[in-house]
């Protein structure tokens, strides 16, 4: 065969080049723009975007289908339309308000728009008096309604577009909604009247199909809901929700997980044809984000990953034996969970994926009852998360799989807390609000259904979704979003002022005592003049307590002029602090709550705590700088202890001329020479290190042999530390908190919890 037609020929087994054809380049949206996945070529996803307030119609993206051809603009009647258009935004009009007045009456509210509440005289108005339309087509606040306390339930209200059946309020009555047009109804379409006077089910709101959360909605509210599920504390007001996310958390369960008892999570994520390589990318991240934060609570959980398109693919399935590792979760997630595992089998089916997982539960059932286990299995919780970039068009509803698992579960009124079923929508007119809601579970004062523009969006919300902001009674809760400020990094970093000036830094250990050096007072001190900044405030001390067998001139009669041993000292606050997102303990080893966050058992000792922690002959730790900054330090151990302790002793240096290291450097020091060495000033805080994203202090930075901010400078209000002089290596000293474990418990024996030493 002639060379040039073979080549021919190879061409034209390429799509976009001689095979399949391209798809036309006349694809503008008019007063918008648009983004390509991957060019003209067969299977890129053409997205549209509109500027705020404005949204794609009749539809959010389109695929380049393998016959060349874009798919098609259909409009919601059916018809097709040749050219996308960025419509205004709009909130649903206000039909009814019951035992009260509102204005304006308009059809349609443009974003921008407030509607205005009244009540009837007698009648007291609960919810907001004003609403705003938001530029994601959502009223801000919740619903009004007007009510004068003579029923057994408050008046529920009207939600914008929808009617309502029943105006009795007594025990057992039943209330009814139903949204108009072409508005989809997210919650529960009938409520009752229940004995503990609450409305059963979730609130409805109805939903244009080109509404969507904002990222600020989402992370409060089904962080809201998801720490319910993991049986944390509730939130408050400093956790920055607004007034009716906060009111409908009191009305909210309160699931608390007993100690035998544990979490199920089903990441369910879409991998269909319409999402992008891009959008798969993130939706990864997504489930390393939730794998990795709930890991970090005090809960017993096991993780199960599918990913799905006409079928589903398990990447970890809940009984698997690396299911309770989270890191080992996340490290198959990223090499088992791949762009092109579904092949040519592209379709949308949430059926399939959701029985998916009835199925693992089953499996999962008939081997705890084979074992003799069947009560155990009952105590198990399950939470289940879908997430979709658009409708389900294949495999039918998905609601019979929901029934199944819900009847495996032996979901009823008095187990309904045993599961939990969230859906993520992505994709503004891609995604169908009813079809969210079908699947998504409808529990009191919370939400399971939710969409968002734009991946990015999802990716934002996540951030900061089970911010430990929120969460008031955890040790070691550090803020880990981008966006988080360097006290919500490190809420337990303290700030030690006497009267002429800073002095030293400490760490919060519980609401009343801190934890610093005992070199930073003196006996003669006025304990009066002196102040400890606690997040925003400033706080009297009490007292006091200096380790006994601290003295700095124990060994000047040997010729060392200073002796650091045993440099430790607590501060107990005149008052009680309260814990929020900028103040909160860091983890104590060898105490219950940091037992808890290492997930040990229960009969674990002190010993077990410093093999987890300082087990490895190097291990990376952290402390906090002078700027408030997170630097890096190698704590040096067993093997390679002598040789970092050996720094000590440095020509020009205050021990130049002491013959034993170890007159100096007790068996109480934990010791670093790579890294940042730390300045004076930086004395007191705490030497740290980070498991399963929580924080355990394993020392107190104590005394150096350099100081790199001898000379003060500033460069963009950071510390520019200076370089040792030629041939000294720095060299970090650190009381260790293992060796001063009999006098912590002597001390604070009535604030902590404390595990055995043996």
């Amino acid at each position: 065969m002639v060379p040039s037609v073979c080549a021919f020929l190879l061409l034209a087994l390429i799509p976009g080049v001689w095979g399949l054809p391209s798809c036309g380049q006349d694809v503008g949206i008019q007063d918008g723009t648009f983004s390509l996945s991957d060019g003209y070529r067969p299977g890129s996803v053409l997205t549209y975007s509109c500027p705020p307030g404005f949204y794609p119609y009749p539809t959010g993206s389109r695929l380049c289908q393998d016959d060349g051809r874009w798919t098609v603009l259909r409009m919601p009647s059916g018809r097709v339309s040749t050219q996308a258009q960025c419509k205004e935004m709009r909130c649903p009009a206000q039909l009814e308000f019951e035992n009260g007045s509102f204005w304006p009456r308009r059809a349609i509210h443009p974003v921008g728009s407030v509607l205005t509440f009244e009540c009837l005289d007698g009648y007291t108005l609960r919810g907001p008096a004003q609403r705003v339309c938001q530029g994601n087509g959502r009223w801000d606040g919740g619903i009004p309604a007007c009510d004068d306390g003579a029923e057994d339930c408050p008046n529920p209200g009207v939600p914008a577009g929808a009617t309502k059946t029943g105006n009795r309020y007594r025990l057992d009555d039943r209330v009814s909604y139903q949204c108009r047009g072409s508005l989809a109804l997210v919650g529960s379409p009938q409520r009752i009247c229940t004995q503990a006077g609450e409305w059963s089910g979730a609130q409805p709101s109805c939903r244009a199909p080109f509404s969507y959360d904002r990222v600020e909605d989402v992370g409060a509210e089904f962080g809201a809901s998801f720490s319910n599920v993991l049986g944390l504390a509730a939130f408050s007001a400093s956790s920055g929700l607004n007034t009716s996310i906060i009111k409908s958390q009191s009305l909210g369960r309160r699931l608390i997980l007993s100690n035998d008892s544990s979490l199920n999570v089903y990441l369910l994520v879409d991998s269909s044809k319409s999402v992008s390589k891009q959008n798969f990318e993130i939706f990864k991240e997504w489930v390393e984000n939730i794998v990795d934060r709930v890991a970090s609570f005090e809960v017993d959980s096991s993780f199960s990953v599918i990913s799905y398109a006409t079928q589903p693919k398990r990447i970890v399935a809940i009984y698997d034996p690396e299911a309770t590792d989270s890191e080992e979760v996340i490290s198959l997630t990223k090499t088992r969970m791949n762009f092109q595992d579904h092949g040519n089998g592209t379709g949308t089916n949430i059926r399939a994926a959701l029985l998916e997982v009835y199925n693992m539960i089953l499996f999962q059932q008939a081997s705890f009852t084979q074992n003799g286990k069947l009560d155990e299995w009952k105590k198990i919780r399950h939470a289940i998360i879908v997430l979709t970039d658009g409708k389900y068009n294949m495999g039918g509803s998905p609601k019979d799989a929901v029934a199944k698992i819900e009847d495996v579960l032996e979901i009823k009124p008095n187990r309904k807390d045993y599961l939990d079923i969230y859906a993520f929508g992505v994709g503004t007119m891609e995604v169908d609000w009813d079809g969210l809601n079908e699947i998504a579970s409808k529990k009191e004062g919370e939400r399971h259904a939710f969409k968002l523009d734009t991946s990015q969006d999802l990716k934002a919300a996540f951030e900061d979704v089970l911010d430990p902001r929120s969460i008031d009674d955890l040790c070691g809760l550090g803020n880990h979003s981008l966006s988080a400020t360097n006290e919500q990094r490190h809420p337990w970093h303290v700030l030690i002022k006497a009267t002429k000036g800073e002095s030293c830094r400490g760490s919060l250990i519980t609401d009343r005592w801190v934890l610093t050096a005992a070199h930073c007072f003196s006996e003669a001190a006025d304990m009066s003049l002196w102040r400890v900044q606690v997040g925003p405030t400033e706080i009297v001390i009490q007292d006091w307590v200096i380790h006994p067998d601290y003295n700095v001139t124990a060994k000047a009669s040997q010729g060392i002029p200073e002796f650091y041993d045993y440099d430790v000292a607590l501060i107990q606050l005149q008052q009680p602090v309260q814990f929020s997102g900028r103040v909160r303990p860091v983890c104590l080893p060898c105490t219950a709550g940091a037992n808890r966050a290492l997930k040990k058992p229960s009969n674990a000792m002190c010993k077990d705590h410093e093999e987890a922690l300082l087990g490895r002959e190097q291990v990376p730790a952290h402390f906090i700088s002078l700027d408030n900054q997170r630097l890096d330090v190698q704590i040096k151990t067993n093997n390679m202890r002598p040789t970092c302790i050996s720094g000590a002793i440095q020509p020009g240096m205050i021990y130049a001329n002491v013959s034993d290291v170890a007159a100096v450097v007790t068996d109480r020091f934990l010791c670093s020479d790579d890294g940042s060495p730390a300045c004076k000033g930086e004395s007191g805080g705490s030497l740290f290190l980070e498991k399963r994203r929580r924080y355990f202090q394993v020392g107190v930075m104590s005394w150096g042999t350099y100081n790199p901010c001898a000379r003060k400078q500033k460069k963009d209000n950071t510390m520019v530390r200076s370089e040792p002089p030629h041939g000294h290596k720095p060299h970090d000293f650190y009381i260790s908190l293992f060796g001063v474990q009999g006098w912590l418990r002597q001390k604070l024996g009535g604030s902590l919890t404390f595990l055995r030493e043996q």
